[in-house]
């Protein structure tokens, strides 16, 4: 009976003295707060310094009511595990739907200057046919119809991010939104560029044409002189 109860004693003791195994996952320090950053898992150890609010934290182990961290800098510490949070900060999410909207917009304005491109190009290309005259501009007008809708989803995405900025309220909606109208203006951007390699071609086909048709012409030209000087040349020798 000592022995079952020693047995279960040092069962107990080895359960105790292990920390719990935690997997690594990212939290952040909760808001409006500066969390001390401690060299062990009790406030008896020393503080290492003071962390603000939504410092990235690498979660390593937890103990005690603490947890393990490592920061971005490689340094390891201890923090309290109530102020800790995993979801990412408003601030966090907000400078990164800025950054979104912003490359959003840099993309609209290179695909508005392509599209005035690509109408210059067209009326210095007078010598495309018709049939294929409509049909660039019906791809423009669609391209333009395009753009417009995309001014639109942009002036949307913008009210959404004002109202995320007043509010704090729900972004994820807005961050995916935001990814869609992106891919979309990389497929329109592709679409461009397919439609001006294809007006390239037009243009050089119609110069090969038009090269061989000139050179038709000087050829007929120059065996119907021809055989108009031999034609003289007999006459006269049988008149003499």
């Amino acid at each position: 009976m000592r022995k079952i109860f020693l047995g279960f004693a040092v069962l107990a003791l080895l359960f105790h003295g292990f920390a719990p195994y935690v997997q690594a996952r990212t939290g952040y320090v909760s808001d409006m707060l500066i969390l001390t950053f401690r060299e062990g898992p009790s406030k008896s150890f020393a503080v290492k310094k003071a962390l603000q609010s939504n410092t990235p934290l690498e979660v390593l182990e937890e103990k005690d009511g603490y947890l393990n961290v490592r920061l971005t800098s490689g340094e390891t510490g201890w923090v309290e595990k109530q102020y800790v949070v995993y979801d990412p900060p408003k601030t966090i999410i907000i400078e990164k739907l800025t950054q979104q909207n912003q490359a959003l917009e840099k993309e609209l304005e290179a695909l508005q200057a392509e599209l005035e491109n690509d109408k210059r190009r067209l009326s210095e290309q007078a010598e495309t046919s018709e049939e294929k005259t409509a049909s660039m501009k019906s791809a423009l007008e669609e391209a333009r119809k395009k753009v417009e809708s995309l001014e639109g989803e942009v002036k949307s995405l913008q009210e959404k991010y004002d109202t995320l900025l007043a509010q704090s309220g729900d972004v994820q909606q807005i961050v995916k939104k935001s990814e869609l109208l992106t891919r979309e203006n990389k497929q329109l951007a592709k679409d461009i560029a397919l439609l001006e390699n294809q007006t390239s071609h037009q243009f050089r086909t119609g110069m090969i044409k038009w090269f061989l048709s000139g050179v038709g012409v000087l050829l007929l030209g120059w065996i119907l002189g021809n055989s108009v000087s031999s034609r003289k040349k007999r006459r006269s020798s049988l008149l003499d």
